[in-house]
Formats: C-alpha cells, structure tokens, sequence
C-alpha cells in the first residue's frame, strides 16, 4: 500500500532547510502574466523565502528576469510589488541606474571608482520562460524546460487562450499557519470533497477524473453536472447563466479542470476564467497563499455574472479548506500519528511525495535522522 511522506518531514527545521536548496531554488516559478507587464518598464517583484526576483518589460518588448539586487552594496532595487520603473532601474540607496536589460548605466562618483567596468557589472540574469502567455523564472539547477514540463497538456490548455487574457482583479495573498506540503497535499486531491467540500460535490458528482504525468504534472477534474435542484443558490445560477464559449469543445464549455506542477503551483480553469494558485514557504510552519484571476476581454452581462458566480462558489471552498489544513497541520504533531495511506483516489498525492522523496532522500526513514 503507497503511504504518505513521514510526519516529521512536516516540522523539521532541517528539512525545511533542505526543501529551500533541493527544492524551491531548483524548480520552475510562476511570477506573473504577460498583461501584468504592459508597457516598457512595468515590473513584478517576486520573493521567495531568501531569494527577490524582478521581472520587467524591456524598451524591445522583451521581457527579462534579474536577481533584486544592486550590484554596488546589496541594496534592493525594487521595493513595490507590481509598477512602473520608466526607462532604468535606479537604486534607492546610492542611486546607481540599470537599463531595463541590466546593463549598468551610471555610476555617481564614478570616478572614484578606480578600474570600474560597468560593462562587467550588471544586474545578475535569472532563468526565465514564457509559456501560454504566463512568466516562469528559475533560480537554479537543471531540468526540463516549462514547456516540456506542460506537454502532455499544452495542446488542452492552449484552446483557453490564455495569451490573451487580462487580469480580473488584483492578486490575492493569504497567510496560513501550516507546513506549505500540508497544503499542496490538499489542493492536489479530491478524495476529501465528499466530506469537506458539499458544494462541489454537487458540481461534479461522479464526473472528476484524474492523472498523472512525469515531471510533477497531474490533472483533476471534470464536466460539471446539471444540478438543477442543488440547494445552493449560487451553484443553480451558475449553471444557468454561464455562456459556453465558442472557442471551446463542449467538455470544456461545460467543465472545471485543475492542473498542478511540482512543486506548489496549480492552474484552476474554467469556461468563464482561469486562476493561478501558487503555495510559497514563509518558513517551516507559514506558508502564503498567492493567486490571481485572468480572462479573456469583452465578456457580456450573463458571462460577467457567471464570473461572480464562480468566485462566490470558491470563497466557499477556500473557506472550508483552511479548517481542514489547519486541522491536518495540528494531528502531524501529534505522538499518536507517524505516516498515513493513500488511495487510487490520492495518487496525486503519491506523485507529489515521491518527487520530495527523489530530491530529498532523508524523506523516505521514518524517524528524523541526525543530517539531512
């Protein structure tokens, strides 16, 4: 029988340690959409743990990726999370300027700087890949591209169109006093919705599906079911209301799909948007929950309403999830509980312990060992 990862990999602060390097400075991260960076010189700024990334949009329409750091003494160049820089990137503690593709530009002093060579001293480049119109960046390590990552889905995903779409809203932030696994192993699986999410069980029925692909990839679920007798009123209108649009096939007008990627992104899509929920460690025991919606322009009056719909229906679901993690995060720490089991029904779960078990081969004992 396939068991989950030991709880002890859940509060230890070495392990933490050892996720932040094998893990989090290794893999792929969403930072943003293309439409968040509209006109040259619009930036997002990205933290994750210990590491700040800078993306922005370069005079050429290009879009590059650098470490937020002055190269003189460390200062932070980007203090807002999302804007407008102008033409340079300018440091605010000494004032030395960047162009927007990290070329060194001026120095104030400059000639007290003896053998300077600003050609030399530009900011630092982070890996970065663009894919179905969203921005990926990669502090380290090898592996597949983005691309190749998505593959198995790239031709499904593709028919949304999400190239084209604009944000719906500003993006969300919520801070969680739980281990960041403890979260993605719930976001990943539907074994609990039954129980804990009446709501969507109604949605679906026995319509969710699953699957697995290499490279942390997975999907889940299905076309929604008629529901004209569902209790809840926000889940009848939805139904009734929602347009099925044209550039979709019908399982896709009439569907809600989750894809996730290792180690904590998710993509939520539906006939009327599309969200990224994204799981980031704070620390052994914080984690902040990011996303943002995205649409396509141009929606009428009945596809605006079933946007609101369908943000509705999902509050209530996040809702009733942060009682469930919260939960999970207190019985890890409990004498009685070492490791759990999964069934068919987890084995996304599965799939996201066995790729930490390959970065991390401390994961796989059973009691914490004195080095990880």
């Amino acid at each position: 029988m396939q068991t989950t990862l030991p709880a002890w990999t859940y509060h230890s602060r070495p392990f933490f340690e050892a996720e932040r390097t094998a893990i989090f400075q290794t893999t792929w991260q969403l930072v943003c959409h293309v439409s968040d960076l509209p006109d040259a010189g619009s930036f997002v700024r990205f933290r994750l743990l210990n590491q700040e990334v800078v993306v922005v949009r370069a005079e050429s329409r290009a879009i590059h990726a650098f470490h937020n750091v002055c190269r003189h003494r460390a200062s932070r160049l980007v203090i807002d999370g999302q804007g407008n820089c102008g033409h340079t990137l300018r440091c605010p503690y000494h004032g030395w300027t960047y162009d927007l593709s990290g070329k060194l530009r001026f120095v104030p002093g400059e000639a007290g700087f003896e053998g300077l060579d600003k050609d030399a001293i530009g900011l630092v480049p982070v890996e970065i890949e663009l894919l179905l119109g969203f921005v990926f960046i990669r502090l380290g390590g090898q592996g597949p591209a983005v691309a190749e990552m998505f593959a198995p889905f790239l031709e499904t995903l593709a028919l949304y169109r999400t190239q084209d779409m604009v944000p719906l809203g500003g993006e969300s932030r919520r801070e969680l006093a739980v281990n960041w696994k403890v979260a993605v192993d719930n976001n990943i699986e539907a074994y609990h919705v039954p129980v804990g999410h009446p709501g969507l069980q109604r949605l679906f029925g026995a319509n969710y599906t699953l699957e697995v692909q290499p490279h942390g990839l997975s999907r889940g679920g299905g076309p929604l079911t008629p529901g004209s007798e569902s209790p809840a009123w926000s889940e009848r209108m939805y139904r009734r209301l929602l347009p099925r649009p044209a550039h979709l096939p019908p399982e896709r007008a009439w569907g809600w799909y989750y894809y996730a990627a290792f180690p904590s992104l998710a993509f939520d899509v539906y006939p009327d948007q599309i969200d990224f929920f994204q799981i980031l460690p704070l620390s052994v025991d914080r984690t902040v929950l990011r996303s943002r919606a995205y649409a396509l322009p141009g929606a009428g009056r009945e596809m605006r309403a079933a946007r609101y719909l369908n943000e509705r229906i999902n509050r209530l679901v996040g809702a009733e999830d942060i009682d469930l993690v919260e939960g999970v995060q207190a019985g890890l720490g409990s004498r009685a509980y070492e490791r759990g089991l999964l069934s068919s029904d987890e084995k996304r779960v599965f799939q996201f312990h066995e790729e930490i078990r390959a970065r991390i081969p401390a994961a796989r004992v059973e009691c914490e060992p004195d080095v990880i």
